[in-house]
């Protein structure tokens, strides 16, 4: 069994990948980064209207039709916005920057997929896509939950074909973390910090976002068996997930074809539909969490639907779509919030019996105890560096050896860094490691995010003196996706432990400038990242 600190600390959707050399140069990093708390200064909630038949609601509500409650405690409705305010205009374009229309995150899940379901997941979603108009109505970003990192294929647009283009040039990977037990604990984590990042790269954004997450998820934790000081740190980290979800308004639509309803039903699977009720369900006013973890529950604390049972995936996307299109928007603003970290139970009724809302369940208060997350931390940062116009020179870096392969609009790019100041560690065999965190980023002219990857690169010193070791450079090669309306890259590597951060740009010219070449066939394996012996260290 993995770890409490693989569990629960490692970098988000990331796994070691053993490379070469390295070195790097000092300097402190970026400091004081800012926290994430639910506010009590407003709540928004977006409402979907159901009928008994369960079909939306959009016309004939005002703001006097809805009831809200706060932990029981009625609430003042502070704003409220019918359903049609919730759309672009017709000659807007791809950028959605008043928030009034709902944007769509495609997550396709291959950490949590057997191969063929995967497939199936693929070709559902290209179908789905394939069927809409070469404008969407509004903004959709798709994105790939993978064995080692979170990957963004295309940003938010509105381009029918640069999604069906990122899609079709997804490589090929077997989920050999899926196909192995002894990942569990790592898929666990991975998963509910892909709800984290997702979260982080959405807060301020405004509008709704609905993610809809074609696959199971992240497998089911059942609290019972878990004792000790673990419990308190999954809790910690789904409460903190929550509340980001919440802050984002983020609802999450889970569609998991394979969920079936019978005798045989996993445990795992069985835990995860029991916890997919509905959001105006009356499931008690306790931590939602204090049973089963698992995306079932994040389903119901924010608003979403679980599908299950069926293979139209396609039509399910759709129905997805339209429960997270067809809403009401409505604020309030509660009062003496105790800063316990307790569960807020939010209820919303109407005056009409036949019709019910969905929306988020609740959140969790401030704690005034809760320690610095230094995983939430990380995160941040990396966020704000992706974008940020400074330069950042806590590691010394540069970019070099550019090869484009237009055929699947990316690039290889070479990452030289140098060893002065990246938290060595000695090993038994002589040797040194240091843990890095990279991020890579396709940005607009506007310093929008088109395509982005986070992974994390253990490296290896042959050597254990200081002075040796700060003169090494390690190359790193990364494939970075090159959406079409690029302007430039960035890559961010910050070291996991002491949290330095370096970066390193490319503008679009100098990309366009470098050879072509067709991109190289992906290497299936079963297995995960082997350790590559390190070759000689180089020196400038």
């Amino acid at each position: 069994m993995w770890s409490l600190r693989s569990l629960l600390w490692a970098a988000v959707l990331l796994t070691a990948i053993p490379v070469q050399k390295l070195t790097a140069q000092a300097q402190q990093g970026p400091s004081g980064a800012p926290t994430f708390r639910v506010s009590s200064n407003l709540v928004f909630l977006d409402v979907t209207v159901l009928d008994k038949a369960g079909h939306p609601v959009v016309k004939g509500l005002t703001k006097d039709d809805f009831i809200i409650t706060e932990d029981k405690k009625p609430q003042r409705i502070f704003s409220f916005e019918a359903p049609e305010t919730h759309v672009m205009g017709a000659n807007a374009g791809d950028d959605n920057p008043d928030g009034r229309a709902p944007v769509t995150i495609f997550v396709l899940d291959r950490l949590n997929s057997s191969f063929d379901d995967f497939a199936f997941f693929r070709y559902s979603v290209r179908k789905f896509l394939a069927a809409q108009p070469a404008q969407l109505n509004s903004p959709a970003e798709l994105m790939v939950v993978g064995n080692e990192s979170l990957e963004m294929l295309q940003g938010y647009t509105r381009n029918k074909t640069d999604l069906l283009y990122a899609l079709d040039h997804l490589p090929a990977a077997l989920p050999y973390k899926e196909m192995q037990g002894s990942f569990y604990w790592e898929r666990v984590a991975q998963s509910i910090d892909a709800l984290q990042q997702i979260a982080l790269q959405n807060t301020g954004v405004p509008g709704r976002k609905n993610i809809v997450w074609v696959g199971r998820g992240g497998p089911a934790v059942n609290m019972q068996f878990l004792t000790g000081s673990v419990v308190g740190h999954l809790q910690h980290s789904v409460h903190t997930t929550t509340n980001m979800l919440v802050d984002a308004r983020i609802s999450l639509f889970v569609i998991y074809p394979p969920l079936k309803v019978n005798p045989t039903l996993k445990v795992d699977d069985r835990s995860m539909l029991s916890g997919a009720m509905d959001a105006g369900a009356n499931i008690g006013d306790d931590d939602p969490f204090a049973g089963d973890i698992n995306f079932g529950v994040f389903v119901n604390e924010t608003g979403g639907k679980l599908f299950y049972n069926r293979n139209d995936v396609d039509t399910e996307i759709k129905q997805s779509r339209r429960l997270g299109s067809d809403y009401y928007t409505l604020t309030y603003q509660p009062h003496d919030v105790a800063p316990d970290g307790k569960f807020r139970r939010i209820r919303v009724t109407l005056r009409n019996s036949n019709l019910r809302a969905l929306t988020k369940a609740g959140y969790f208060a401030p704690d005034s105890n809760e320690p610095v997350d230094p995983q939430q931390q990380t995160m941040i940062k990396l966020a704000e560096a992706a974008r940020s116009t400074i330069p950042l020179t806590a590691l010394d870096m540069n970019l070099s050896d550019v090869v484009r392969h237009p055929d699947t609009r990316t690039a290889e790019v070479t990452v030289q860094l140098k060893g002065k100041n990246l938290d060595w560690q000695a090993t038994d065999d002589g040797r040194s490691t240091a843990n890095l965190i990279l991020e890579e980023a396709s940005l607009t002219g506007d310093n929008n995010i088109l395509a982005s990857k986070t992974e994390k690169v253990t490296i290896f010193s042959t050597v254990q003196d200081p002075t040796q070791r700060a003169e090494e450079v390690a190359r790193l090669s990364l494939t970075i996706r090159i959406p079409r309306k690029t302007k430039s890259v960035r890559v961010v590597v910050e070291t996991e432990e002491g949290g330095r951060i370096g970066a390193a740009d490319l503008d679009r010219k100098t990309i366009d400038a470098a050879p072509a070449m067709p991109t190289p066939e992906p290497q299936l394996t079963s297995r995960g990242p082997e350790y590559v012996p390190p070759t000689t260290p180089q020196t400038h």
